[in-house]
C-alpha cells in the first residue's frame, strides 16, 4: 500500500549507522542494531544508488557483509523486527512483503545515510 513512483519528499531523514555494533539512529533517535541494522543500511544504500525498491530474502542471505550466521540465520524474524521498529519509530520508511521471500522498501522522505 505504501509503494509509490513519486520521489521522496519533505525534509531528509538523517540515518547514521555505527559499524561497531550495527546500531542505527534516525534523526538522533535510536532505531535498531545488529544484523537488522546492517540490513536496513544495505537496503537504503541500494535505494540511494539505484532507486531500487524490490529485494529478496535470498540476496540478503548471500550477502556476507551483513553478518548473518551460516546456519539458523533467523532472517525472517530479523526482517519482521525491523518492519515493526520502522512502523513504531520511523513512519517515513516501510518494509512490506510482496510475495514469498520478497519485499519492498518504501522511502517516503529523502534519506541522508552516514557511516559513523
Amino acid at each position: 500500500p505504501y509503494a509509490s513512483r513519486t520521489p521522496p519528499q519533505g525534509p531528509p531523514l538523517r540515518v547514521r549507522h555505527f559499524a561497531a555494533d550495527g546500531s542505527v539512529f534516525v534523526n538522533d533517535s535510536y532505531l535498531i542494531k545488529g544484523v537488522a541494522g546492517a540490513i536496513l543500511c544495505k537496503l537504503l544504500r541500494e535505494h540511494a544508488s539505484s532507486g531500487r525498491q524490490e529485494f529478496s530474502n535470498r540476496e540478503l542471505r548471500l550477502d556476507r557483509t551483513l553478518g548473518l550466521p551460516e546456519v539458523a540465520d533467523n532472517l525472517e524474524a530479523r526482517l519482521l523486527l525491523l518492519q515493526r521498529r520502522l512502523q513504531e519509530n520511523c513512519p517515513h520508511l516501510h518494509i512490506e512483503k510482496t510475495g514469498r521471500g520478497r519485499f519492498r522498501l518504501c522511502v517516503l522522505r529523502p534519506v541522508v545515510l552516514e557511516d559513523a
